[in-house]
């Protein structure tokens, strides 16, 4: 069985340089705003999936990744890293990895330094060296980040507050066009309209490579399930939300195909909780 690597340098690579020329307008930019202040740059993320399956030790995946991965990235200069097990929405078990970037030069970077690091090297090969990996599959979608929400947002934790329960949420678009017109009602009107029903936004991003397209991705967190469900009816009659769910271009129809909705528990060792 040829040997399948646990981190995706080729696949940085090759968009790091399809990227290239555009990093610039992209990523380093810093655009005025109205009172004057610099808009940060958005983060990259990479969505990682791991699909495991029962009768292949996934325990051997999570460990590795507490266990090595995590300090790894951390070595490498990644300090908040995201990582979750499904609970319901998806084929379960899987692990969903949330990796932020400055830039894809970064994520490049990081890459070649993981590649480098002797410690997690090693720790690679010995799980590797049976011949059969902890899992069937992963696969990984790069975002940007929205101009509304740009950076990652860490909810605030302490050791005796009990793990959020997150949600993730692809929304499909018909076209292009009413992607761009969705991504705009939530940089204007939804993102604040969250926070204001209890919502905790951690990731707002378009997709730039993964599978269908067009789409947007997202991930907020509550309490608990119950808070969810409180949260959700407080938007769905917030007056705001009443207000801008009938302007043409941002209507369901128009602008959203299909929602899938995902439902996670942090990992013991996410940096995300």
């Amino acid at each position: 069985m040829k040997r399948r690597e646990i981190l995706t340098g080729a696949l940085l690579t090759t968009l790091g340089g399809w990227m290239a020329g555009r990093e610039q307008t992209l990523e380093h930019r810093t655009e005025d705003r109205q009172d004057g202040a610099a808009r940060p740059s958005p983060h990259y993320y990479e969505l990682r999936t791991y699909t495991l399956r029962n009768d292949l030790q996934p325990a051997r995946l999570t460990d590795y990744v507490g266990q090595h991965l995590m300090p790894a990235l951390q070595r490498g200069g990644l300090q908040s890293v995201g990582a979750f097990q499904v609970l319901s929405g998806m084929r379960s078990p899987s692990l969903i990895l949330l990796l932020p970037h400055a830039s894809l030069t970064e994520a490049q970077a990081l890459s070649s330094r993981l590649s480098e690091d002797r410690a997690f090297t090693a720790a690679t090969q010995s799980l590797e060296a049976s011949g059969q990996v902890p899992y069937v599959r992963y696969q990984s979608t790069v975002l940007r980040a929205f101009d509304g929400h740009p950076r990652l947002e860490i909810p605030p934790t302490s050791a005796t507050r009990p793990p959020r329960v997150f949600e993730l949420r692809v929304y499909e678009s018909p076209t292009t066009t009413s992607l761009r017109q969705k991504i705009e009602m939530f940089n204007q009107e939804e993102i604040r309209i969250f926070r204001a029903c209890g919502f905790a936004p951690v990731f707002f991003g378009e997709t730039l490579f993964g599978g269908e397209m067009p789409n947007l991705t997202y991930l907020v967190g509550f309490d608990d399930m119950a808070a969810r469900e409180k949260a959700w009816d407080t938007f769905r009659t917030h007056p705001d939300w009443l207000r801008i769910k009938g302007r043409p271009g941002w209507t369901d129809p128009e602008a959203v195909s299909n929602i899938t909705t995902v439902f996670l528990r942090p990992a013991s060792f996410s940096h995300i909780r």
